[in-house]
């Protein structure tokens, strides 16, 4: 007997009537931007997912699919209802979809569900650090630098086991003199400067240390450089292996410099109104307000278009000009409270991912406008009218 004839048998009465019902529900589903929640027969939330057009993403579920992952067959086995939230944007979609798992943490998605997905590289305030991969920042001044948080740990163990060869750094525990003076294995095996000899100086290690900050931080591109002549120079020897090695740290460096690049944007602070239209007649935009990784705030404005000249606008009424003069006094006290703080602090694993969802959609979305917003702008009473004529002269 095949395996859909088994299913068939033993489903029930109750089975078939749910099948139906979800199948009436699907066709009510609308072709807009949202979020949807699977619940199981108990109405817990199992799984939040998003789309740009909820009536085809939630459809693709109930449809018989080949070589789906077994995680999302058997979700699906699982559904016994669902609902969904209409939202304006697919930007509105994505920021929604995040929060909710960070709420919710639904059983099956496990992509965003567990906090330890998150390391950080630690280098601690000691005369001979080792350079460390933490599951956590601890969250107070403890004098340790760190970078991240990274997203993909085997990416950045191999850039740590790279590091800790290139610089030579202290691998074993102890900064003693061992081995009658002759230092560990590693010492012998000149893979790292031989700390344990007692022979070294805090300054020379300093230096090595200071060496691998400039590589992490992405101001050295010396390193990428000198993997890339390995790649090259083992493959044309047919040594694939070590080649395969090299490329493998290659990857990993390069994904621990794009990260701190991302990171270091996040924390300049960048103030960014974005325009998104939601018909084809540009008529109604959501627009939001963007500085760093945070959304300030967001609104549906009735867009008034270039076939009004901007002296004939009635400005007291228009959306948008309203909203950019909240957008003034959010921003000016978004700025004073970040300046107060001094040093920028450690982002959550949530402001993140947030950041990143807004940093990819500013990125690669198309039919978006963005104008960046300057401090000098702000400073201007007339801000709200120069922003809006300079918005009408961009859209087309």
């Amino acid at each position: 007997m095949r395996k859909e004839d088994v299913k068939k048998v033993y489903e029930t009465k109750q089975d078939i009537e749910n099948r139906q019902c979800l199948q009436e529900k699907l066709k009510n589903l609308p072709s807009s931007p949202g979020i949807y929640l699977m619940k199981d027969s108990l109405g817990n939330v199992i799984y939040v997912g998003k789309g740009k057009n909820l009536k085809n993403r939630v459809s693709q579920y109930f449809h018989n699919q080949k070589d789906r992952e077994p995680k999302v067959e058997e979700m699906i086995q699982n559904i016994r209802d669902f609902e969904y939230r209409v939202l304006d944007t697919e930007l509105d979609a994505l920021l929604e979809e995040c929060r909710l798992i960070k709420e919710i943490k639904p059983l099956y998605n496990r992509q965003m569900k567990n906090e330890k997905k998150y390391v950080y590289l630690k280098i601690p305030q000691k005369d001979f650090p080792k350079l460390e991969i933490v599951h956590a920042w601890e969250g107070r001044d403890d004098g340790a630098l760190y970078y991240g948080p990274f997203n993909s740990r085997n990416q950045v163990e191999k850039a740590l086991e790279f590091f800790n060869d290139y610089f030579l750094l202290r691998k074993c525990t102890t900064t003693r003199p061992m081995n009658g003076g002759n230092g560990c294995l590693y010492r012998e095996l000149e893979t790292c400067l031989g700390v344990c000899t007692g022979k070294v100086s805090q300054e020379k290690y300093r230096v090595q240390i200071q060496a691998l900050c400039q590589v992490i931080e992405g101001k050295d591109k010396s390193v990428n450089k000198r993997l890339k002549e390995e790649i090259k120079e083992a493959s044309e020897e047919l040594e694939f292996e070590k080649a395969g090695s090299y490329k493998q740290y290659l990857m990993g460096v390069k994904y621990i410099q794009g990260r701190q690049k991302f990171l270091r944007s996040i924390h300049r602070n960048r103030s960014v109104l974005l325009l998104e239209f939601l018909d084809e007649y540009n008529t109604r935009a959501k627009a939001f307000l963007i500085r760093g990784n945070k959304l300030i705030m967001s609104r549906v404005v009735h867009f008034v278009g270039k076939k009004y000249t901007f002296n004939k606008l009635d400005l007291t009424n228009n959306e948008l000009f309203n909203f950019l003069k909240e957008a003034q006094l959010n921003l000016k006290s978004e700025i004073l409270e970040s300046e107060g703080n001094g040093n920028p602090r450690q982002l959550t694993s949530q402001e993140v991912d947030e950041a990143q969802i807004i940093y990819s959609y500013l990125n690669k979305k198309e039919g978006v406008f963005t104008f960046p917003v300057t401090k000098k702008m702000l400073k201007e009473e007339d801000f709200p009218e120069k922003f809006m004529e300079h918005i009408l002269r961009k859209i087309p």
